[in-house]
C-alpha cells in the first residue's frame, strides 16, 4: 500500500471500523482506551471515536480513530449489524 492512496478497505478480520485520519470523523468523542493490534504485531490504543458520513444514505457509526493507521477499515460484521444488510458473493447470499 506504500505509494498508493487507499480510500477504504472492507475487512472481515478487523475488530471495528477504524481510520487513521482524524479529519474523517464528525463530532469526535473520547472513549475508554481500546487496544488495537496492528498487522506488524505492535499494539496501539484508540481513545476517540465517532461517525463518518459518506452521504445522506451511508453513515458509519462507532469508527475508532487509530493514530498512525495508514488505511481506513470497514469491518464487515459491524457494518451488517448496524445497517441491517446482507453480503452477496456471486450467486450465493450470505446472511450474517
Amino acid at each position: 500500500m506504500i505509494g498508493k492512496q487507499v480510500l477504504w478497505i472492507i475487512d472481515t478480520r478487523a475488530s471495528n471500523h477504524m481510520t487513521g485520519n482524524l479529519s474523517n470523523l464528525h463530532n469526535l468523542r473520547a472513549i475508554s482506551p481500546c487496544p488495537v493490534g496492528l498487522l506488524d504485531g505492535s499494539n496501539i490504543v484508540a481513545t476517540k471515536e465517532r461517525s463518518i458520513i459518506f452521504g445522506s444514505d451511508f453513515i458509519l457509526e462507532n469508527v475508532l480513530y487509530v493514530p498512525g493507521l495508514s488505511c481506513n477499515l470497514i469491518y464487515v460484521s459491524q457494518l451488517i449489524n448496524h445497517s441491517n444488510c446482507i453480503i452477496s458473493s456471486g450467486y450465493r447470499v450470505l446472511r450474517l
